[in-house]
């Protein structure tokens, strides 16, 4: 522990989850040689895994859960301070979840576009079930759960009014792989506890996806040894309906790397925070030779903590002289300085490792150009580019295997296109130097494009509109006049009256 925070005692050799460092078990891909493998012998090898997830694979996701949730576990169940009587605060920092939010919101805040540029009546079908099942919000939501616990799912299926698809639980759901080199996915498991337990024996209902049917099974407990089937469906997807997103390879959160950083910043805070709450309960030292007025010491030290006043009556030596007191109180000593410049290095390294830019920066200025904050955010569009390109493939996966659906339903063969996906990352761009230097340079642009830089586009667009067709309207009056198309009073008729106007009328 650093000689700063020596002061404190129950949060030293216990600040470390002690499911961390993450066991390899912990976060395995589950693989067999074939389907028949999973399902012989009453299920027993799917059985198997069902128990390994729940043992060592839920608890790993419990862990990066609660740290995008703010319930760090290292601080929150480490031991208390020795002393009861000293202040034990626990202050958790959610760097888990700023982490989190910002590789979501970076990668599609903005919505992907979808494309099929060899099939537009295809794309039109995709498009349609994008806006029927709001997939912009669906694709943030799963990349949330992609940096959280480096993996996430979402499930297709068939409803009366048209297909569907959801976000899977991580907690709920995994995927089986074959063992070739391309591993392949064999199948899909949902299990989900069967309503509230209580204390009882948990009960699970569980489902194996695979790419023909779906199978349920009955209620069952993991001290039963083997799996017995409830009803079996088809869901004609001609392809495993569950599909898994990833970070990358590994299936690592994005925080994962700096949890004993989190842990160690937390530590560091509560550490400041307990020790300034004992300062003010201090030890009081009282020297010299005094007496206490007709009190007793037990009540000087209910009026010291009632009153916050000391009142002693000096003593007198041998000559009559009266004596010197004084009163003191005893805390520990404490660098501010040092401690600050503690966790603002752990701070940093924080965002360092995770290769997250730290917004609080001075350097991230409101009028830094839009090259320079490129190059700030260098090393995250580095590690991004290797989660985003995981994440495409897994969303042309979900495209595929609804056009497979499709042509089940349509009984038809056609081949697939392949489906293009483009990102937009959430930055902000100094689009005023881009636009600057292209009409520097003499390249047109248009209106419109100028338009759309500024947050009055569609209301500026609409009175510029009006204005144009006035100005049109006027224009075209004032040439049909002189074109002779529209009659023109001259002066001379003006002042012959008509025929059919009367005398009385003119003087009147």
């Amino acid at each position: 522990m650093d000689k700063v925070n020596e002061f404190e005692f129950g949060l030293g050799s216990n600040a470390k989850s002690s499911l961390f460092p993450f066991s390899v078990q912990s976060n395995i891909h589950y693989r067999v040689d074939s389907l028949d493998d999973l399902t012989a012998n009453g299920y027993k090898v799917l059985l198997d895994i069902l128990r390994h997830f729940q043992e060592y694979q839920i608890p790993r996701l419990s862990v990066l859960d609660d740290y995008s949730k703010g319930r760090n576990t290292a601080i929150f169940g480490g031991d208390r301070r020795k002393d009861d009587s000293k202040a034990d605060y626990r202050i958790a920092h959610n760097f888990g979840k700023l982490i989190a939010q910002f590789v979501a919101g970076y990668t599609t805040s903005v919505p992907l576009k979808y494309s099929l540029p060899e099939d537009k009546k295809l794309e039109k079908e995709l498009l349609t079930f994008n806006k029927a099942n709001d997939i912009p919000t669906l694709d943030n939501e799963l990349m949330y759960d992609v940096a959280k616990y480096g993996r996430a799912y979402d499930i297709q299926y068939k409803t009366e009014t048209g297909n569907k698809i959801k976000q899977a639980n991580v907690f709920e759901t995994f995927v089986i792989y074959d063992t070739t080199i391309e591993r392949k996915p064999i199948a899909a498991v949902r299990i989900v506890e069967s309503g509230f337990s209580g204390f009882s024996e948990t009960k699970y209902l569980v489902s194996l996806y695979t790419a023909s049917e779906i199978t349920h099974f009955k209620e069952l407990s993991f001290g039963m040894s083997s799996l017995d089937v409830d009803r079996e469906e088809k869901h004609f997807f001609n392809g495993i309906p569950i599909v898994e997103y990833q970070s990358n390879r590994y299936r690592t959160s994005w925080y994962e790397d700096v949890l004993p950083l989190i842990d160690a910043y937390d530590q560091s805070a509560s550490d400041t925070s307990n020790y300034m709450t004992d300062v003010i309960n201090s030890l009081l030292v009282i020297s010299g030779d005094f007496s206490t007025a007709g009190n007793n010491v037990s009540d000087l030290i209910r009026q010291i903590k009632r009153y916050g006043v000391l009142g002693l009556q000096s003593g007198f030596d041998r000559n009559g002289n009266s004596t010197s007191i004084s009163a003191n109180y005893i805390s520990p000593e404490f660098d501010s300085t040092a401690s600050e410049s503690y966790k603002e290095r752990i701070r940093k390294d924080i965002f360092n490792i995770s290769n997250i830019p730290d917004m609080s920066d001075q350097n991230f200025s409101g009028n830094a150009s839009g090259i320079a904050i490129r190059y700030k955010i260098f090393g995250f569009e580095q590690a991004i580019a290797q989660t985003m390109n995981a994440f495409k493939r897994s969303l042309a996966d979900r495209c595929e295997l609804l056009f497979k659906h499709e042509n089940n339903l349509n009984n038809t063969k056609r081949d697939l296109p392949n489906v293009t996906i483009e990102s937009t990352p959430n930055l902000p761009y100094a689009v005023s130097e881009e636009l600057k230097m292209l009409t520097d340079a003499g390249v047109p642009v248009s209106r419109k494009t100028m338009y759309n830089q500024v947050h009055f586009t569609n209301a500026e667009i609409e009175e510029k509109n009006l204005e144009e067709e006035s100005e049109l309207e006027l224009s075209k009056v004032v040439n049909d006049s002189f074109n002779g198309k529209v009659g023109v009073i001259t002066p001379d008729q003006q002042k012959e009256p008509s025929n059919n106007t009367k005398d009385g009328d003119l003087d009147g």
